[in-house]
Protein backbone atom coordinates (compact mmCIF):
# COMPACT_ATOMS: atom_id res chain seq x y z
CA UNK A 1 0.00 0.00 0.00
CA UNK A 2 1.41 3.46 -0.82
CA UNK A 3 0.39 5.88 2.04
CA UNK A 4 -0.13 9.16 -0.09
CA UNK A 5 -3.97 8.92 -1.31
CA UNK A 6 -5.08 5.86 1.71
CA UNK A 7 -8.32 5.90 1.32
CA UNK A 8 -9.37 6.56 5.45
CA UNK A 9 -12.68 6.86 6.28
CA UNK A 10 -13.53 9.18 9.59
CA UNK A 11 -16.67 8.39 11.58
CA UNK A 12 -18.28 11.87 12.82
CA UNK A 13 -18.21 14.88 11.09
CA UNK A 14 -18.01 17.45 14.65
CA UNK A 15 -14.96 19.39 15.14
CA UNK A 16 -12.53 16.62 15.77
CA UNK A 17 -13.74 14.71 12.23
CA UNK A 18 -13.44 17.74 10.52
CA UNK A 19 -10.48 18.84 11.09
CA UNK A 20 -8.63 15.68 10.65
CA UNK A 21 -10.41 15.53 7.14
CA UNK A 22 -8.73 18.98 6.76
CA UNK A 23 -5.24 18.39 7.51
CA UNK A 24 -5.69 14.62 6.11
CA UNK A 25 -6.77 16.16 2.72
CA UNK A 26 -3.82 18.85 2.71
CA UNK A 27 -1.58 16.31 3.53
CA UNK A 28 -2.41 13.85 0.41
CA UNK A 29 -4.84 11.29 2.01
CA UNK A 30 -8.56 10.74 0.53
CA UNK A 31 -10.55 11.09 3.90
CA UNK A 32 -14.03 10.25 3.67
CA UNK A 33 -16.20 11.42 6.48
CA UNK A 34 -19.94 9.72 7.24
CA UNK A 35 -22.16 12.01 10.18
CA UNK A 36 -24.85 10.63 11.54
CA UNK A 37 -26.66 13.60 11.94
CA UNK A 38 -28.92 14.23 8.35
CA UNK A 39 -28.39 18.02 8.98
CA UNK A 40 -25.89 20.79 10.08
CA UNK A 41 -27.92 23.13 12.77
CA UNK A 42 -26.99 21.80 15.85
CA UNK A 43 -25.52 25.08 17.82
CA UNK A 44 -24.98 23.28 21.07
CA UNK A 45 -23.96 25.37 23.56
CA UNK A 46 -21.41 28.74 24.29
CA UNK A 47 -17.72 28.00 24.59
CA UNK A 48 -14.38 29.62 24.52
CA UNK A 49 -11.98 29.00 22.15
CA UNK A 50 -8.76 29.99 22.75
CA UNK A 51 -5.24 27.22 23.44
CA UNK A 52 -3.89 24.96 20.81
CA UNK A 53 -7.29 24.76 18.86
CA UNK A 54 -6.80 28.87 18.58
CA UNK A 55 -3.54 27.66 17.53
CA UNK A 56 -4.69 25.27 14.64
CA UNK A 57 -7.35 27.44 13.32
CA UNK A 58 -4.71 30.09 12.80
CA UNK A 59 -2.65 27.69 10.89
CA UNK A 60 -5.46 26.37 8.65
CA UNK A 61 -6.57 29.69 8.04
CA UNK A 62 -9.56 29.34 9.90
CA UNK A 63 -9.64 33.19 11.94
CA UNK A 64 -11.45 35.33 9.79
CA UNK A 65 -14.37 33.64 9.38
CA UNK A 66 -13.98 32.52 13.02
CA UNK A 67 -14.13 36.14 14.20
CA UNK A 68 -17.14 36.77 12.32
CA UNK A 69 -18.88 34.65 14.64
CA UNK A 70 -17.46 36.15 17.85
CA UNK A 71 -19.79 37.04 20.83
CA UNK A 72 -18.34 40.39 22.04
CA UNK A 73 -19.68 39.90 25.11
CA UNK A 74 -18.56 42.62 27.59
CA UNK A 75 -19.76 40.79 31.24
CA UNK A 76 -20.81 37.36 33.06
CA UNK A 77 -22.59 38.82 35.72
CA UNK A 78 -23.66 36.42 38.63
CA UNK A 79 -27.28 37.09 39.96
CA UNK A 80 -28.84 35.87 43.16
CA UNK A 81 -32.30 34.97 43.41
CA UNK A 82 -33.95 38.48 42.78
CA UNK A 83 -31.59 38.81 39.84
CA UNK A 84 -29.46 41.35 41.60
CA UNK A 85 -25.38 41.28 40.52
CA UNK A 86 -23.19 39.17 43.27
CA UNK A 87 -20.38 39.21 41.38
CA UNK A 88 -19.17 39.32 37.17
CA UNK A 89 -16.05 38.49 34.83
CA UNK A 90 -14.74 40.98 32.75
CA UNK A 91 -14.50 38.88 29.43
CA UNK A 92 -12.59 41.43 27.62
CA UNK A 93 -10.04 41.42 30.70
CA UNK A 94 -10.45 37.66 29.63
CA UNK A 95 -9.59 37.96 26.66
CA UNK A 96 -6.65 40.45 27.26
CA UNK A 97 -5.49 37.42 29.89
CA UNK A 98 -4.82 35.78 26.48
CA UNK A 99 -3.63 38.40 24.51
CA UNK A 100 -6.42 38.31 23.01
CA UNK A 101 -5.98 34.90 21.18
CA UNK A 102 -9.77 33.77 22.26
CA UNK A 103 -13.60 33.63 20.47
CA UNK A 104 -16.81 33.26 22.09
CA UNK A 105 -18.95 31.50 20.04
CA UNK A 106 -21.28 28.78 19.43
CA UNK A 107 -20.27 25.23 19.12
CA UNK A 108 -22.01 24.61 16.01
CA UNK A 109 -20.59 27.82 15.05
CA UNK A 110 -17.00 26.25 14.75
CA UNK A 111 -18.55 23.22 13.56
CA UNK A 112 -20.17 25.10 10.24
CA UNK A 113 -16.40 27.04 9.42
CA UNK A 114 -14.69 23.65 9.61
CA UNK A 115 -17.39 22.60 7.63
CA UNK A 116 -17.22 25.02 5.01
CA UNK A 117 -13.48 24.62 5.27
CA UNK A 118 -13.63 20.53 3.72
CA UNK A 119 -16.79 20.74 1.53
CA UNK A 120 -16.37 19.98 -1.85
CA UNK A 121 -12.65 18.73 -1.23
CA UNK A 122 -14.05 15.45 0.98
CA UNK A 123 -16.82 13.33 0.31
CA UNK A 124 -18.82 13.51 3.24
CA UNK A 125 -21.86 11.49 3.61
CA UNK A 126 -24.55 12.48 6.21
CA UNK A 127 -27.37 10.77 7.82
CA UNK A 128 -24.86 7.78 7.85
CA UNK A 129 -23.24 5.40 10.36
CA UNK A 130 -21.18 3.01 10.72
CA UNK A 131 -22.92 -0.57 11.40
CA UNK A 132 -19.92 -2.87 11.35
CA UNK A 133 -16.46 -3.11 10.86
CA UNK A 134 -13.65 -5.72 10.65
CA UNK A 135 -10.21 -4.83 11.81
CA UNK A 136 -8.22 -7.06 8.95
CA UNK A 137 -4.61 -7.07 8.30
CA UNK A 138 -4.61 -5.54 4.95
CA UNK A 139 -7.78 -3.04 5.50
CA UNK A 140 -11.10 -2.55 7.25
CA UNK A 141 -13.94 -3.41 5.52
CA UNK A 142 -16.99 -1.60 6.46
CA UNK A 143 -20.79 -2.05 6.39
CA UNK A 144 -22.19 1.54 6.71
CA UNK A 145 -26.24 2.22 7.58
CA UNK A 146 -27.37 2.60 3.53
CA UNK A 147 -26.42 -0.67 2.68
CA UNK A 148 -22.96 -0.16 1.08
CA UNK A 149 -19.96 -1.83 2.00
CA UNK A 150 -16.61 -0.84 1.55
CA UNK A 151 -12.76 -1.48 2.44
CA UNK A 152 -10.46 1.42 3.59
CA UNK A 153 -6.91 1.98 4.48
CA UNK A 154 -7.46 2.73 7.95
CA UNK A 155 -11.05 3.99 10.00
CA UNK A 156 -10.69 6.68 13.17
CA UNK A 157 -14.00 7.41 15.27
CA UNK A 158 -14.22 10.94 15.78
CA UNK A 159 -17.80 10.59 17.02
CA UNK A 160 -17.79 11.99 20.20
CA UNK A 161 -17.67 10.65 23.91
CA UNK A 162 -20.47 7.90 23.08
CA UNK A 163 -18.50 6.91 20.30
CA UNK A 164 -20.06 4.06 18.11
CA UNK A 165 -16.69 3.13 16.71
CA UNK A 166 -15.55 2.58 20.28
CA UNK A 167 -18.02 0.62 21.32
CA UNK A 168 -18.05 -1.82 18.03
CA UNK A 169 -14.11 -2.64 18.77
CA UNK A 170 -12.68 -1.76 22.12
CA UNK A 171 -16.57 -2.62 24.14
CA UNK A 172 -19.42 -0.71 25.99
CA UNK A 173 -19.00 3.01 26.87
CA UNK A 174 -19.21 1.79 30.91
CA UNK A 175 -16.03 0.31 30.42
CA UNK A 176 -14.37 3.30 29.63
CA UNK A 177 -16.41 6.02 31.51
CA UNK A 178 -15.36 8.04 34.55
CA UNK A 179 -18.99 9.70 35.35
CA UNK A 180 -17.84 12.78 37.33
CA UNK A 181 -21.55 13.48 39.23
CA UNK A 182 -22.47 15.91 37.23
CA UNK A 183 -25.51 16.41 34.78
CA UNK A 184 -25.96 19.33 32.06
CA UNK A 185 -28.98 20.20 30.15
CA UNK A 186 -29.81 23.19 27.83
CA UNK A 187 -31.47 24.36 24.78
CA UNK A 188 -32.03 27.76 22.44
CA UNK A 189 -35.30 29.36 23.34
CA UNK A 190 -37.04 32.39 22.28
CA UNK A 191 -35.14 35.51 23.88
CA UNK A 192 -37.72 37.31 26.24
CA UNK A 193 -35.13 39.68 28.17
CA UNK A 194 -34.50 43.29 27.00
CA UNK A 195 -30.28 42.92 26.52
CA UNK A 196 -29.40 41.52 23.60
CA UNK A 197 -25.94 41.20 25.06
CA UNK A 198 -26.78 39.29 27.69
CA UNK A 199 -24.63 36.62 29.90
CA UNK A 200 -26.15 36.04 33.21
CA UNK A 201 -25.54 32.74 35.54
CA UNK A 202 -27.35 31.85 38.77
CA UNK A 203 -25.56 29.72 41.53
CA UNK A 204 -27.18 27.67 44.19
CA UNK A 205 -25.79 24.61 46.09
CA UNK A 206 -24.98 21.80 43.46
CA UNK A 207 -26.65 23.97 41.03
CA UNK A 208 -26.09 26.36 38.19
CA UNK A 209 -28.34 28.15 35.29
CA UNK A 210 -26.74 30.42 32.54
CA UNK A 211 -28.88 32.13 29.90
CA UNK A 212 -27.06 34.38 27.43
CA UNK A 213 -27.87 36.03 24.30
CA UNK A 214 -27.34 34.89 20.40
CA UNK A 215 -27.99 35.43 17.16
CA UNK A 216 -31.59 35.77 15.66
CA UNK A 217 -33.27 37.00 18.81
CA UNK A 218 -32.95 33.51 20.57
CA UNK A 219 -31.18 32.97 23.83
CA UNK A 220 -29.10 29.69 24.90
CA UNK A 221 -29.75 28.01 28.07
CA UNK A 222 -27.27 25.68 30.05
CA UNK A 223 -27.86 23.70 33.65
CA UNK A 224 -25.27 21.83 35.32
CA UNK A 225 -26.45 20.03 38.93
CA UNK A 226 -24.58 17.81 41.01
CA UNK A 227 -26.19 14.39 40.88
CA UNK A 228 -25.32 11.40 42.55
CA UNK A 229 -25.83 8.62 39.84
CA UNK A 230 -25.79 9.19 36.23
CA UNK A 231 -29.21 10.27 34.87
CA UNK A 232 -31.26 7.98 32.31
CA UNK A 233 -34.29 8.04 30.43
CA UNK A 234 -35.94 9.34 27.43
CA UNK A 235 -36.52 13.57 27.07
CA UNK A 236 -40.34 13.43 29.52
CA UNK A 237 -37.69 11.81 32.04
CA UNK A 238 -34.91 14.37 31.45
CA UNK A 239 -37.60 17.02 31.72
CA UNK A 240 -39.02 15.87 34.92
CA UNK A 241 -35.65 16.04 36.52
CA UNK A 242 -34.73 19.34 35.11
CA UNK A 243 -38.11 20.89 36.60
CA UNK A 244 -37.58 19.06 39.79
CA UNK A 245 -34.21 20.12 40.42
CA UNK A 246 -34.83 23.95 39.14
CA UNK A 247 -38.24 24.55 39.09
CA UNK A 248 -38.40 26.29 42.67
CA UNK A 249 -35.02 28.45 42.22
CA UNK A 250 -35.45 31.84 42.22
CA UNK A 251 -34.75 34.47 39.91
CA UNK A 252 -36.55 33.60 36.44
CA UNK A 253 -34.57 30.31 36.17
CA UNK A 254 -38.28 27.93 36.73
CA UNK A 255 -39.19 30.29 33.25
CA UNK A 256 -35.55 29.47 31.54
CA UNK A 257 -36.20 25.99 32.22
CA UNK A 258 -40.30 25.80 31.10
CA UNK A 259 -39.00 27.16 27.97
CA UNK A 260 -35.91 24.81 27.43
CA UNK A 261 -38.39 22.12 28.06
CA UNK A 262 -40.36 23.17 25.14
CA UNK A 263 -37.50 23.87 22.82
CA UNK A 264 -36.83 21.74 19.43
CA UNK A 265 -32.67 21.57 20.60
CA UNK A 266 -32.84 20.56 23.78
CA UNK A 267 -29.69 18.55 25.00
CA UNK A 268 -29.29 16.78 28.71
CA UNK A 269 -26.43 14.51 29.34
CA UNK A 270 -23.99 13.24 32.15
CA UNK A 271 -20.48 14.79 32.85
CA UNK A 272 -18.06 12.54 32.08
CA UNK A 273 -14.64 11.30 30.96
CA UNK A 274 -13.48 8.53 29.18
CA UNK A 275 -10.12 6.91 30.05
CA UNK A 276 -9.14 4.40 27.52
CA UNK A 277 -5.37 2.93 26.69
CA UNK A 278 -4.47 2.60 23.91
CA UNK A 279 -6.36 4.56 21.15
CA UNK A 280 -5.85 2.48 18.43
CA UNK A 281 -6.26 -0.89 17.82
CA UNK A 282 -4.84 -2.48 14.51
CA UNK A 283 -6.22 -0.48 11.76
CA UNK A 284 -8.62 1.53 13.62
CA UNK A 285 -8.11 4.44 15.61
CA UNK A 286 -9.83 7.49 17.95
CA UNK A 287 -9.50 10.96 18.65
CA UNK A 288 -11.28 13.69 19.85
CA UNK A 289 -13.71 12.95 23.25
CA UNK A 290 -13.71 9.80 21.61
CA UNK A 291 -10.37 8.67 24.01
CA UNK A 292 -9.59 12.01 25.03
CA UNK A 293 -12.61 13.72 27.03
CA UNK A 294 -12.03 16.16 29.23
CA UNK A 295 -15.68 17.14 30.09
CA UNK A 296 -18.11 19.87 28.97
CA UNK A 297 -17.31 21.53 32.16
CA UNK A 298 -13.49 21.75 31.52
CA UNK A 299 -14.03 23.91 28.76
CA UNK A 300 -11.27 22.90 26.87
CA UNK A 301 -12.75 20.01 24.85
CA UNK A 302 -13.04 21.62 20.98
CA UNK A 303 -9.59 23.21 21.17
CA UNK A 304 -7.86 19.81 21.73
CA UNK A 305 -10.17 18.02 19.38
CA UNK A 306 -8.60 20.20 16.97
CA UNK A 307 -5.03 19.65 19.06
CA UNK A 308 -5.92 15.87 18.05
CA UNK A 309 -6.94 15.64 15.07
CA UNK A 310 -3.92 18.30 13.81
CA UNK A 311 -1.52 16.01 16.09
CA UNK A 312 -2.76 12.30 14.34
CA UNK A 313 -2.53 13.54 10.33
CA UNK A 314 0.58 14.84 10.93
CA UNK A 315 2.18 11.85 12.40
CA UNK A 316 0.46 9.77 9.64
CA UNK A 317 1.84 12.20 7.17
CA UNK A 318 5.43 12.26 8.84
CA UNK A 319 5.27 8.20 9.14
CA UNK A 320 4.29 7.22 5.58
CA UNK A 321 3.58 3.81 5.45
CA UNK A 322 3.70 2.76 8.84
CA UNK A 323 0.13 3.51 9.81
CA UNK A 324 1.01 1.56 13.52
CA UNK A 325 3.81 3.99 14.51
CA UNK A 326 2.12 7.13 13.09
CA UNK A 327 -0.57 5.89 15.87
CA UNK A 328 1.38 5.10 18.84
CA UNK A 329 3.34 8.32 18.09
CA UNK A 330 0.51 10.63 17.96
CA UNK A 331 -0.60 8.95 21.66
CA UNK A 332 2.91 9.36 22.86
CA UNK A 333 2.85 13.21 22.16
CA UNK A 334 -0.77 14.03 23.17
CA UNK A 335 -2.04 11.50 25.77
CA UNK A 336 0.45 12.63 28.71
CA UNK A 337 -1.23 16.30 28.00
CA UNK A 338 -5.09 14.92 28.02
CA UNK A 339 -4.45 12.58 31.54
CA UNK A 340 -2.57 16.07 32.93
CA UNK A 341 -5.94 18.03 31.77
CA UNK A 342 -8.54 15.17 33.17
CA UNK A 343 -6.84 15.38 36.47
CA UNK A 344 -7.18 19.27 36.46
CA UNK A 345 -10.66 18.98 34.76
CA UNK A 346 -11.95 17.17 37.49
CA UNK A 347 -11.16 19.52 40.13
CA UNK A 348 -12.32 22.56 37.87
CA UNK A 349 -15.59 20.93 38.06
CA UNK A 350 -16.61 21.51 41.55
CA UNK A 351 -16.25 25.31 40.83
CA UNK A 352 -18.39 25.26 37.92
CA UNK A 353 -21.16 23.79 40.86
CA UNK A 354 -20.53 24.77 43.55
CA UNK A 355 -21.56 22.92 46.69
CA UNK A 356 -22.55 25.38 49.60
CA UNK A 357 -22.99 28.56 49.98
CA UNK A 358 -19.58 29.14 51.17
CA UNK A 359 -17.66 27.97 48.16
CA UNK A 360 -20.11 30.27 45.97
CA UNK A 361 -18.55 33.50 48.55
CA UNK A 362 -15.15 31.79 47.62
CA UNK A 363 -15.74 31.44 43.52
CA UNK A 364 -16.56 35.35 43.62
CA UNK A 365 -13.72 36.27 45.60
CA UNK A 366 -11.45 34.43 42.99
CA UNK A 367 -12.88 35.84 40.27
CA UNK A 368 -12.19 39.15 41.57
CA UNK A 369 -8.73 38.35 42.24
CA UNK A 370 -8.09 36.55 38.87
CA UNK A 371 -6.73 39.44 37.22
CA UNK A 372 -4.68 40.57 39.53
CA UNK A 373 -0.88 40.63 39.00
CA UNK A 374 -0.37 37.51 41.42
CA UNK A 375 -2.57 35.65 40.24
CA UNK A 376 -2.91 36.08 36.23
CA UNK A 377 -0.57 32.66 36.10
CA UNK A 378 -2.68 30.70 38.26
CA UNK A 379 -5.36 31.76 36.60
CA UNK A 380 -4.40 30.86 33.12
CA UNK A 381 -3.05 27.42 34.53
CA UNK A 382 -6.52 26.78 35.85
CA UNK A 383 -8.31 27.12 32.53
CA UNK A 384 -5.72 25.14 30.70
CA UNK A 385 -4.58 28.57 28.16
CA UNK A 386 -1.62 26.70 27.87
CA UNK A 387 -0.71 25.81 23.72
CA UNK A 388 0.51 21.97 23.08
CA UNK A 389 2.09 24.14 19.96
CA UNK A 390 4.04 26.73 21.66
CA UNK A 391 7.56 27.03 20.73
CA UNK A 392 7.38 24.18 18.50
CA UNK A 393 9.22 25.00 15.13
CA UNK A 394 8.21 22.08 13.21
CA UNK A 395 3.98 23.35 13.62
CA UNK A 396 5.27 27.01 13.15
CA UNK A 397 6.52 25.87 9.63
CA UNK A 398 4.39 26.15 6.31
CA UNK A 399 3.03 22.75 5.26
Amino acid sequence: MSFPRANILISGAGIAGLTLAFWLERFGFAPTLVEKRPDRFDEGYMIDFYGSGYDVAEKMGLLDPLRDRHYPIPTLQFVDDRGRPTSEMNVERFRALLDYRHFNFMRGDLEAVLFEAVAGRVSIHQGTTITSLENRPDGVAVRLSDGREAEFDLVVGADGIHSHVRRLVWGPENRFERFLGYTVAGGIIENFLDRQDAFYSHLAPGLQASVYSIRGGRLATFFAFKSDERLTGGRERQIEVLQTRFGNQGWIVPDLVEATCRAPRFFFDAVSQIELTPWSTGRVALVGDACQCLTLLAGQGASMAMAGAYLLADALRAQKDDFAAAFQAYEARLKPEIDRRQVEARKLASSFVPDSRFSIWLMGLFLRAAFLPGFRTLFRRQIGAGSLFAGDPAFSRPD
